[in-house]
């Protein structure tokens, strides 16, 4: 099989000890239902619950090799925006077999899937996960009105970043059936001034859960923010990082959470 790194990886059989190195690549083999394979997870791997049984082997910048050797995989899978290149290559040169699947789309996500499941010998369970998923695509497509209101999904205020037209979170505000408001400004992640988010003056703001902000703390860092229509409109909604943050098969569960929040502010 061709990796997200274009490495052509040979399986001679479907792997026993499986170590996940990302909560998204653990919550895809969970829902392939190769759960029963896996050994290891990292610290953040909290979903679905029965994930917090598993042993743990660090978190995703500084998994611990030596721990990862005692558990004997015959597979690591790995990703590349959360674990880093020299995570990798100490890992390939103990000579362990490593998977790299880096979803950055929604499509992304749905090869996620397929590959997890052939790799795992449940291709029949990964066709019906990524039939549903995009059965769930089409409904909210279906649901789309005429005139999306403007979103800025923030991601950090110190410095102010959002989520880019590149974005895997970009395709999540549009299934969702908003605008993304700063999908023309250059970079996935763009910095932000203050200023410019007023020109952008989003219909509604989006930010994790995990940032733990509220109105009264985006006004006192932002009080010129008073005048966007979002916080005139009482439109600033936390999401779950968990969900909206990673790129596994729950992205299109963000989408369809997205379309509640934007239906619930129509009424």
């Amino acid at each position: 099989m061709t990796d997200d790194l274009g490495r052509s990886v040979r399986f001679a059989s479907v792997p026993k000890r499986i170590v996940s190195l990302a909560p998204s690549l653990t919550e895809t083999v969970f829902a392939v239902g190769a759960d029963s394979l896996l050994v290891g997870v990292t610290s953040l791997c909290n979903y679905p619950p029965r994930a917090d049984d598993l042993p743990e082997v660090g978190d995703l910048l500084h998994p611990d090799v030596e721990r990862i050797l005692a558990l004997d995989p015959d597979l690591v899978l790995i990703s590349v925006e959360g674990n880093t290149h020299a995570v990798f290559e100490q890992l390939n040169r103990v000579g362990l077999q490593l998977f790299v699947s880096n979803p950055r789309t929604l499509d992304g996500i749905c090869k996620s899937v397929r590959d997890i499941g052939g790799i795992t010998g449940r291709d029949s369970v990964a066709r019906r996960v990524v039939d549903s998923l995009h059965a769930v695509a089409d409904t909210l497509r279906s649901q789309q009105t005429a005139q999306p209101p403007s979103l800025l999904m923030l991601v950090g205020t110190q410095p102010i970043m959002a989520a880019g037209g590149g974005s895997f979170l970009d395709e999540i505000i549009a299934l969702g059936g908003a605008k993304n408001a700063a999908k023309a400004t250059p970079g996935n992640y763009p910095v932000l001034n203050r200023e410019e988010v007023l020109r952008m003056n989003p219909d509604m703001l989006l930010y994790p859960d995990d940032m733990h902000l509220n109105m009264r703390d985006l006004l006192q860092r932002f009080p010129e923010w008073r005048r966007l229509s979002a916080v005139s409109g009482k439109r600033l909604h936390p999401v779950d990082a968990d969900i909206f943050l990673r790129p596994g098969p729950r992205a299109y569960l963000a989408a369809w959470q997205l379309h509640q929040l934007i239906a619930r502010d129509g009424e």
